[in-house]
């Protein structure tokens, strides 16, 4: 057998922007007719390349964007003109296309149902596709996409392949099935055959064999699956038992197979590609290795290979990884370039021939005008602009007053108003935040002065006015707006809380709070309560707009960043709200919701000061949280660290519980829809990782949230019947009105029969109805039958078996009120007929709040009802006959749930529930938050906000809104009226929790909160260990890890002594600190024509070195305990080296000089210091600590910045230059370091404590005096 040898002829990194990472690569495909190789990303782009010259990067001939989802597989179509095609799938849509990107033809599917699998017949004249429910289409290539015939296939296939007459495909079964194409119907399954008893990953024909890979059960343990590393080798003539079997070695993981020239070729996941031939007769061994026959490209220590393709002429073979690196390899001929087609053409995007004519039917709108391809010119084309023609077009219009549009009479085709005279003519006083508002669509008057009082937002602009009063001008008066800071009449205080508590009453209470305040006052007053609601009925189309407090926040950034911005205007509370302006941060409602659940919020303190190893634990995170929320006091805090945790946690990006790089929900979902998911989603994880708390099977998380139900699904086709018990975190609630059950079939989801016969009946489902369904459901849904072995509408019972001792959460379904427009009026006269006093009331305040219809009639919420704010749970015992409202033929023995309202005496709308007899168990629960969806506009963004009962504020409740807190009434929070409101999750408490209680105080005597000074003591990492790479057979990798190991060292840091520990515990430590940060995304700028810019998205920085030096004397004093180089494994944008004294490869496991910790380790550490009441030492400490993503209490701090400057020496003052002038000494002369800074920033104080003994009245103003003075001689700059 010839020795075939190979080498890397190439690699190509290609992405759209150098800035950022390419698009992993998930399919190949090489040309039929041409040498083109066809790449397809994650992004949906579709980009063709040559090969050039050895060595030189592959050459990019089109790149264009196929659809907004993956591209799943490529085939090459085969075309008997030189035409070059590919068959493009992707999760949504199956397209043709030509190689210079016109579309052929596009078929997508119905929701739900993903395209797993598809196949090109050899001819090229069919197409096959199969979908997640088992639908195949077959594709008539040569007729524009017409469908040929519809066939059921298996629903799990995931790949499909031709040979001869046969169509064969594996299923994520680990079967194989062969169907006869030449058959009437491709419904039977002429043969079949069990080849893994797990998956089969992927599949390829030729030459009357069928070569298959896949995984297998894990021999040790049965609940594991584990990849098989073996290619299974069958007879396409008979599939009952292996011909061969291809063992490849231990420990590999064949990923992808290929056959092409009589050779197959295995790629396994570590990139390493072997090829086999047919073994001689007499040899012994079927199919034999090529000896030097094999591809091994160099993979990252993060990659592994994604897609893998040889060329037709079987002399290239490519290789992509997850980092969006294309590897080619070819037999060693450096001389010549290889071919990677028959024929060896190179097409033109755009054909020459002149002669051709396009026919197109302008009148069938099923044709595409993009069917038209664009011919030969010989023109500049109008669309290729250079910059000279390229001119500003100036400032847009002036904005009209939507009130002042309202008076516009027409006549004669032309428009009439008055002219309010609010300005100049013709003059439009434009703000630097003119881009932003015009883009945003934010109409004068619609800014939130009415929150800030008419203050600046900035700190730095509100000290300028104190000092220069004359030169700023006067302050604006304070605002009647409750929950801002500052002085104002109590009249007007007592109107604006009447506003913002939503009373029906506003203005009699103004009136009645200023009635002793004299004739002025009292207009001011009644202004005031007035001006809510003038201002919230300004919308675009009349329609009435969501309270200020309500509408989203926006942090505004001043050149000092968000240090400068006065959060403080929007919360006067002793309650922490979060901010807002954070990638995912739309969690921050859920975030709330959790900490004022106390019993799950002990739970996370006791669970983060364990000892923990979980780098990426979020039980650990929520307790770090809800520590800094405890602690605030009112300060606004972020969860930064947090949600950085969770965008790492690969789980939450496969549930797309994420948002995107623009920071909209990830699959354009609803953030109703995505708060529900992350509650059960960080329940789901709290419950395990907390699980070590209890020594029981009981799970302590499962015991404070969610309840155990009865699960029975029956097959009313095989009768078959499963039953189950589960724990369910919250109960999903029916809409209030019924939909098409049909469409909701079809569509893969499920229909409650309930809700079906009272649809069909014209009633309307009461709230107390709706959550007695929601306990117990009796669902039909479309799901696979075991037994069938098909998809079957299954008929499953769910049943609550007890009340839960805690909380039970309810999750509201998505219900579009621009879409309901024909429901709303009989919903509106349902809900009146009800007569409840706390829909009256609530209806009264959504009215007074400007919520409801608008003048047109056509805009309002669907729901039209209230959220009971206390309702009784009964349980009944089991019955052995089938329970009325269950599933047809259903038998199972279940207990039966009743809601009932809190008072029996009352008039209630749940007239069936009031004539159940109250029997069983009986428990009381009680309202305690409900999470909401907003939109500012009707076609607006969404965003999240929270209310949560609070009985020591007014009201009741409490409104966090990102970091806008603000006490609010009962009815605000009860009533379902408002178009701009959507309900996401209600949690319901039980009022006897004394059970739960017994439990947590367990859990909290056994796991108190504190944190030991362990970690202070004796400092170790879970990154202590050794590194282990993927591909061991290298032995280069090996050596560069021992080098690195025997040079790490626990850099700079000396331990505590026990001495220093119980001075830490007994709160008398004084330590100084400084930190290091790399960035993570730099800042975002806009610059204007006139040279000004405007910030829009400061840098975002992360930890990257933490420094603690003793401070209290002693031997040790001045020297580092805690000196930690973080481990930071997300993209970094810019290392800062100059600033950080961080290099490339500094913070990267496995080659980094320094002994690393997590970001939790060091993070404890600091919060160890904290909650010790530790003295700590700094420069620009509040900075340092909100990257920290920590708060610590000022009367903690010792800022050497704020220390030296006065209200006339404002001024702050580089550390460096502080330095220097005490100890005429030079410190960051080229890098700054952590402990340098930290041991300078001691110095600095201890200057200060001396100068403050000396002359405590008049020592600090002389110092600075002559500070001042020099600096400003040597423009602040240190002499070298």
């Amino acid at each position: 057998m010839a020795q075939v040898v190979w080498s890397e002829y190439t690699q190509s990194w290609d992405s759209s922007d150098e800035s950022q990472a390419a698009w992993p690569i998930l399919s190949l495909a090489t040309g039929s007719n041409s040498e083109l190789i066809y790449t397809g990303d994650t992004s949906g782009r579709l980009t063709t390349y040559t090969l050039g010259d050895y060595g030189e990067p592959l050459q990019r001939h089109t790149s264009f964007v196929c659809a907004r989802a993956p591209i799943r597989q490529l085939h090459s179509i085969p075309s008997p003109n030189a035409t070059d095609l590919v068959l493009v799938q992707t999760d949504d849509m199956i397209q043709v296309r030509t190689s210079g990107g016109r579309k052929v033809f596009g078929k997508s599917t119905i929701l739900n149902e993903a395209f797993t699998a598809s196949s090109v017949c050899p001819d090229g004249s069919e197409a096959y596709v199969v979908t997640s429910a088992g639908a195949g289409t077959i594709l008539n290539l040569n007729a524009g996409g017409s469908v040929v015939k519809r066939i059921n296939m298996e629903a799990s296939t995931v790949k499909m392949c031709f040979y001869d007459k046969l169509l064969v495909s594996a299923t994520a079964q680990g079967m194989l099935n062969c169907r006869d194409i030449r058959a009437q119907t491709y419904n039977t399954v002429v043969q079949s055959v069990a080849a893994f008893d797990s998956a089969a990953s992927d599949m390829v024909c030729a030459e009357n064999e069928i070569f298959v890979c896949g995984s297998m059960t894990d021999p040790s343990n049965a609940y594991k699956v584990v990849a098989d590393s073996k290619v299974k080798v069958f007879d396409i003539r008979k599939l009952a038992e292996p011909t061969s079997v291809i063992d490849l070695g231990e420990d590999v993981t064949p990923l992808k197979l290929w056959f092409a020239k009589n050779t197959l070729w295995v790629c396994h996941d570590s990139g390493y590609a072997e090829s086999r031939m047919r073994g001689v007769s007499g040899t012994g061994e079927k199919w034999q290795t090529l000896g030097s026959g094999y591809a091994e490209p160099a993979l990252s220590d993060y990659a592994y290979a994604s897609a893998f393709c040889v060329a037709p002429s079987g002399s290239v073979a490519l290789i992509a990884d997850t980092d969006g690196i294309l590897h080619v390899w070819s037999e060693e001929e450096p001389h010549k370039q290889p071919q990677i087609s028959e024929s060896g053409n190179m097409p033109d995007i755009f054909p020459n021939d002149s002669d051709t004519h396009i026919g197109v039917d302008f009148d069938d709108e099923s044709i595409s005008l993009s069917a038209i391809s664009l011919g030969p010119v010989n023109e500049q084309l109008l669309s290729g602009m250079y910059d000279g023609q390229l001119y500003d077009v100036g400032r847009p219009a002036n904005f009209v007053d939507p009130n002042t549009t309202g008076h516009l009479r027409q006549m004669d085709n032309v428009g009439y108003m008055f002219n309010p005279r609010s300005g100049k003519r013709n003059q439009q006083v434009f703000g630097r935040g003119w881009r932003n508002r015009w883009r945003e669509g934010v109409q004068n008057g619609q800014d939130d002065a009415e929150l800030t009082m008419g203050r600046s937002k900035f700190l730095s602009q509100q000290q300028r006015q104190r000092d220069h009063p004359s030169r700023h001008g006067s302050p604006r008066p304070d605002s009647t707006q409750p929950g801002a800071r500052g002085s104002s009449s109590p009249a007007l205080q007592s109107a604006a809380l009447a506003s913002a508590m939503g009373s029906a009453n506003t203005s009699a209470a103004a009136a009645a709070a200023a009635a002793d305040m004299g004739t002025a006052t009292a207009s001011a007053a009644a202004a005031a309560a007035t001006g809510a609601a003038s201002s919230e009925s300004q919308a675009s189309g009349g329609k009435a707009a969501p309270p200020k407090q309500l509408q989203r926040m926006r942090i505004e950034y001043s050149r000092f960043g968000v240090e400068d911005f006065d959060f403080s205007l929007y919360n006067s509370t002793k309650h922490s709200g979060l901010e807002g302006d954070i990638v995912n941060s739309y969690a921050n409602a859920l975030l709330q919701m959790l900490f004022y659940c106390a019993e799950f919020r002990a739970v996370a303190l006791s669970h983060c000061a364990t000892d923990c190893s979980e780098k990426s634990c979020l039980s650990c995170q929520l307790g770090f949280l809800f520590r800094m929320l405890e602690t605030a006091s009112g300060v606004s805090c972020n969860a930064t660290q947090l949600l950085h945790v969770l965008a790492d946690r690969p789980e939450a990006a496969a549930l797309a519980l994420l948002e995107d790089e623009n920071g909209n929900p990830a699959n354009g979902a609803s953030y109703v829809v995505l708060a529900q998911r992350l509650l059960r989603f960080v329940l789901e994880q709290a419950s395990a990782e907390c699980a070590p708390l209890t020594f029981d099977r009981n799970r302590i998380v499962e015991q404070i949230i969610g309840f155990t139900q009865h699960v029975s699904t029956t097959c009313p086709q095989c009768r078959g019947t499963q039953t189950r018990l589960s724990h369910a975190f919250a109960a999903d609630m029916d809409p209030p009105y019924g939909t098409s059950g049909l469409a909701t079939l079809l569509a893969g989801g499920s229909v409650s029969v309930r809700r079906a016969e009272m649809m069909r009946s014209g009633k309307r489902i009461g709230i107390h109805d709706l959550i007695a369904q929601s306990l117990s459901k009796c669902e039909t849904t479309r799901a696979w039958c075991a037994e069938c072995r098909k998809f079957q509408l299954l008929q499953t019972e769910k049943h609550m078996v007890s009340a839960p001792e805690g909380y039970l959460a309810f999750n509201f379904p998505v219900v579009d009120s621009m879409s309901s427009g024909a429901n709303n009026s009989a919903s509106l006269g349902a809900a009146a007929s009800t007569g409840t006093s706390a829909a009256a009331s609530a209806s009264a305040s959504a009215s007074a709040a400007g919520g409801g219809t608008d003048a047109g009639g056509q805009i309002s919420s669907p729901w039209q009802l209230s959220l009971p704010t206390e309702f009784r749970l009964v349980i009944r015992e089991p019955t052995k006959t089938s329970a009325s409202g269950s599933c047809p033929g259903s038998s199972i023995s279940n207990p039966r749930v009743h809601v009932l309202p809190a008072k029996k005496e009352e008039k209630q709308e749940d007239s069936e529930q009031n004539d159940a007899p109250e029997t069983g168990t009986c428990s009381t629960f009680n309202l305690v938050a409900v999470v909401s969806g907003i939109r500012d506009t009707p076609r607006g963004a969404e965003h999240l906000v929270v209310h949560v009962r609070d009985p020591s504020t007014p009201g009741g409740w409490l409104l966090f809104n990102d970091f806008l807190v603000q006490p609010v009434s009962e009815d605000r929070v009860v009533g379902l009226f408002d178009w701009w409101r959507v309900p996401s999750l209600a949690i319901y408490a039980n009022s006897d929790r004394v059970s739960l209680t017994q439990s947590i105080d367990t859990v909290t005597r056994q796991f108190p909160y504190k944190i030991s000074t362990r970690i202070l003591t004796m400092p170790k990492s879970v990154l202590d260990r050794p590194s282990s790479h993927r591909r061991g057979n290298n032995a280069g990798n090996k050596a560069a890890s021992r080098a690195a190991r025997s040079v790490n060292k626990r850099n700079e840091a000396i331990p505590l002594t026990k001495a220093e520990a119980e001075l830490l515990e007994s709160g008398r430590f004084r330590c100084a600190f400084d930190a290091e940060f790399v960035v993570l995304e730099t800042a975002k700028m806009e610059v204007f024509s006139d040279g000004t810019q405007e910030l829009h998205k400061p840098p975002i920085h992360t930890l990257a070195r933490l420094s603690v030096i003793r401070a209290n004397g002693g031997h040790l004093h001045g020297m580092p305990f805690i000196d930690d180089y973080v481990a930071i494994t997300r993209p970094i944008a810019d290392l800062a080296t100059q600033y950080s004294g961080i290099h490339a490869g500094d913070l990267e496991i496995g080659s980094s000089p320094y002994k690393l910790s997590t970001m939790k380790e060091a993070y404890k550490k600091l919060r160890l210091l904290v909650d010790s009441r530790c003295t700590i030492i700094g420069h620009g400490l509040k900075h340092d600590f909100r990257i920290c993503n920590i708060y610590v209490p000022p009367e903690l701090q010792r800022d050497t910045m704020v220390l030296f400057q006065t209200p006339e020496f404002i001024r702050p003052i580089a550390l460096r230059f502080l330095y220097w002038f005490f100890y005429r000494k030079t410190i960051q002369s080229s890098e700054h370091s952590s402990v340098e800074d930290a041991q300078a920033t001691l110095k600095v104080f201890e200057s200060y404590m001396k100068t403050i003994d000396d002359d405590p009245n008049h020592s600090v103003d002389s110092v600075l005096d002559v500070i001042y003075s020099i600096g400003q001689q040597l423009a602040w700059k240190v002499p070298e």
